[in-house]
């Protein structure tokens, strides 16, 4: 069977143009590296700086990743889209533009006999119990709706003045570590043979026992990408068009 593949975290229309162009190119070339090649893809949330649905109103950027997306899924390579923080709110639009289907939750499922669970990772760990509040509230469908009465371009200008991606340092990094390695080992514990997220930003790879608890990393800096096989799975990186094995990740 072929590989499942795992991305998170390329904050599509943040960065200034030199660089939304540069990240835009090599994710089209993964996309494209990926047909024929991929039996499953998982887009693990924050794909996009902002996604928001109107009714009467379709997205219209980034429609060069949209239309290889529906490409991908044409060529027989199922893509799972999970919503983050940035982009919970992508729904049935998306799922008609891409052929992907968009899971608001968590995931749980099985690969290659390994039972697995997928999420962005955001509001997860514990603690943060600011953050998970305000996650509710933006979740909520009364505060959806209430957006959705504010015009898509002033929509779109609040989320990227509220955007805090750009502040995303090595201390914050650090710091959210430690708690995100004590959620993943819980799900292990639970059951799971592997556990991944995204969300951090820098990839990471811990073994407990015979479970292994993954973080994605990002597309945004570092085009992290995870691929797992019948007989491994492997941490690796986007690099002049091709996918590199990372250096051997952290354990416990």
């Amino acid at each position: 069977m072929r590989p499942v593949y795992f991305i998170a975290d390329a904050h599509l229309g943040i960065e200034g143009a030199a660089l939304e162009k540069a990240k835009e190119r090599d994710l089209l070339g993964l996309l494209a590296h990926l047909k024929g090649r991929a039996s499953l893809l998982y887009l693990a949330g924050d794909i996009f700086d902002f996604w928001f649905e109107y009714r009467r109103v379709r997205p219209t950027a980034h429609a060069a990743v949209l239309n290889a997306l529906s490409e991908l899924v044409g060529s027989g390579t199922a893509v799972r889209f999970l919503g983050g923080n940035h982009d919970y709110w992508a729904g049935s639009q998306f799922e008609e533009m891409t052929g992907a289907t968009v899971h608001q939750t968590p995931i749980s499922d099985t690969h290659f006999g390994r039972h697995t669970f997928v999420a962005h990772g955001d509001g997860l760990p514990p603690g943060d119990w600011g953050y998970k509040v305000l996650k509710a509230i933006l979740r909520n469908p009364a505060a959806i709706a209430g957006f959705r009465l504010i015009p898509p371009a002033t929509g779109a200008s609040i989320a990227r003045r509220a955007s805090g991606v750009s502040e995303i340092t090595e201390e914050r990094i650090r710091a959210a570590t430690p708690p995100m390695k004590s959620f993943l080992k819980s799900k292990l514990a639970e059951g799971y043979d592997l556990a991944v997220v995204g969300h951090i930003h820098k990839q990471m790879l811990w073994r407990y026992g015979d479970g292994t608890a993954v973080v994605i990393g990002d597309w945004m800096k570092h085009r992290s990408v995870v691929e797992l096989t019948e007989d491994r799975l492997r941490l690796l990186s986007w690099v002049d068009g091709a996918l590199r094995e990372e250096s051997p990740a952290p354990t416990a």
